[in-house]
């Protein structure tokens, strides 16, 4: 076995860094590069293609003991369709790529298809290639193709000081229904089960949202909330180079998931926090904007969270009683040790 400590020691976004850094004079041509949700590539003046993909993979991202191939489908296509929405783009087409284990049952991949069909026909998304492979371990690839008004894409790098941050729905509602996939014993109540369960298994990306945000032209950057609210909003930081106080009253908590917490003695401020896979969006305005406008400007309800501050990219948790507290930025992350896992 090859010896991975390497990775270990980097994690997933080191290594990222580290690639960045090896290709930078490969990205000349394009107007988003390595560091966002999406490349893109300027087609005719003032219009932009944008690029991105999202793999699943089994035992790392899923168990087949919990989901099925329409759930599979519907899930690879949707956290594509995130990072298109966190650009302020407008989904069009994609491939798909299936590694198969030689043991998969067709039906397996028919029903994938149906997932996958059943989502992009509500975005209007062509499915017009892609790549079949023999594989020892299932995996799905969707690589997506949109567009978007150069003008109007939204980068992870526009965030500044005195910015307000505001996010869309409700957190750590997905990692409450891993919660409860995981845990099949436990006595929760089904119709909680199931509403907290189908927000992981069948997540609804914000791209109407996205678009939106980007039209109304109120955020100064933007990421969607994949692998969680603290590191995704690092990513922000580091690429915006500030810092950012979040205030922990704020935190936008569903009743549902604080009723879960409790009955089980888990931190719902922890779901909400480090909770991976809501597929929400984290934008960041100017303070010259107020909520009301911002409200008034969007058909859809947002939470102010936050604020930007000058310093390093570090975040500041606010209690409601004043105590600051410096918090990591820990959340999913591929060759992290230890992980904190999708599966």
């Amino acid at each position: 076995m090859r010896d991975n400590s390497g990775l270990a020691k980097v994690g997933e976004f080191g290594l990222i860094k580290k690639i960045r850094e090896q290709v930078k004079d490969l990205q000349a041509g394009a107007v988003v590069g390595i560091g966002d949700d999406a490349g893109g590539v300027e087609v005719e003046p003032g219009k932009v293609v944008l690029f991105t993909t999202d793999t699943l993979v089994e035992n790392v991202h899923f168990k087949w003991d919990y989901v099925s191939g329409y759930q599979i489908g519907w899930k690879t296509l949707a956290v594509n369709l995130s990072d298109i929405a966190a650009m302020g783009g407008v989904p069009t087409h994609c491939l798909v790529t299936l590694g198969i284990p030689k043991e998969v049952n067709l039906s397996l991949i028919d029903s994938i298809y149906q997932g996958l069909r059943a989502l992009a026909s509500l975005y209007n998304i062509g499915i017009i290639g892609g790549d079949i492979v023999s594989s020892p371990t299932f995996f799905i690839t969707v690589a997506l193709l949109g567009e978007a008004d150069k003008e109007n894409i939204l980068l992870r790098s526009g965030a500044k000081q005195g910015d307000f941050i505001y996010v869309t729905g409700d957190l750590g509602v997905s990692s409450a229904g891993l919660f409860c996939l995981k845990e099949k014993e436990l006595n929760v109540p089904i119709f909680l089960r199931e509403k907290l369960q189908e927000r992981h298994l069948l997540p609804s990306p914000r791209v109407n949202e996205g678009r939106q945000i980007a039209e109304a032209k109120v955020a100064s950057s933007m990421i969607d909330i994949s692998d969680g609210l603290v590191l995704d909003l690092s990513h922000i930081l580091e690429e915006s180079g500030v810092g950012a106080k979040l205030w922990e009253e704020k935190i936008p908590v569903s009743k549902e998931v604080k009723k879960l917490a409790k009955e089980f003695n888990r931190s719902f401020l922890d779901w909400g926090l480090y909770g991976g896979e809501d597929y929400e969006l984290l934008f960041t305005c100017s303070s010259r904007i107020s909520l009301e406008d911002i409200k008034n400007g969007l058909r859809f309800p947002v939470t102010k969270i936050g604020k930007i501050v000058k310093g390093p990219p570090e975040i500041i948790l606010v209690g409601s009683v004043g105590k600051q507290r410096k918090i990591e930025p820990k959340g999913w992350n591929h060759f992290a040790s230890p992980v904190s896992g999708k599966v």
